[in-house]
């Protein structure tokens, strides 16, 4: 076998073991942070993320919280400026790491509907991503259980694997549970016993 060959052989080793543990370390992350379920999947430049948490907080404390997004601080969400916050309705804009580690800046409005346990969002004048999403908490007694529904659609074609922007869907859904965690100082209910991965 020729010295190329042997070289070229070890970089793809690299290069495979080092793709399967960045995505075992994104696995374990959103575990950590409460996932209990995904669902990622597109359809040509529309994609749809269902996603279930838990948060070790009673329903009404996670709420608000979500309701406070300008306090949302993670390796995915760099900085949020409220832009309006009036009645049951705040726009922000809000700083992203996107695909290759590319900043977005994107603005959003949330629409909060206390009665019915539920938080709406989507964009605003953005020519490159529509996003529609919906939050909704069931109280659990002493934990909340979070379930998210949420449709984007890119308005053109990424240059990258799918894979890479289920990552940034779900590392968005999981750097605000990790900052929920934070603003709460809870943990999640799934990681309460060691011994069991809640799953």
């Amino acid at each position: 076998m020729s010295k190329t060959v042997r070289i070229i052989g070890a970089v793809i080793i690299v290069v495979v073991l080092g793709f399967a543990g960045w995505r075992y370390y994104q696995a374990h992350r959103a575990r950590e942070a409460g996932i209990i379920a995904e669902n990622i999947t597109h359809d040509g430049d529309v994609w749809t993320a269902d996603m279930t948490a838990r948060v070790t907080a009673p329903e009404e404390t996670v709420y608000n919280a979500i309701r406070d997004v300008q306090n949302t601080r993670s390796d995915q969400v760099k900085a949020v400026r409220i832009v309006s916050d009036s009645g049951n309705t705040k726009v922000v804009e809000m700083d992203l790491n996107g695909p290759g580690g590319q900043p977005i800046t994107t603005r959003l409005q949330f629409d909060y509907d206390p009665a019915n346990h539920r938080i709406t969002y989507h964009t605003l004048d953005n020519p490159i991503i529509n996003t529609e999403a919906e939050y909704t908490l069931d109280d659990e007694g002493g934990s909340t259980l979070i379930t998210l529904h949420e449709t984007t659609k890119f308005s053109q074609s990424l240059p990258v694997p799918d894979g890479v922007i289920k990552d940034v869907i779900r590392g968005i859904f999981v750097s605000q549970l990790e900052g929920l965690k934070r603003t709460l100082h809870v943990d999640t209910a799934d990681k309460t016993n060691e011994d069991d991965s809640g799953f």
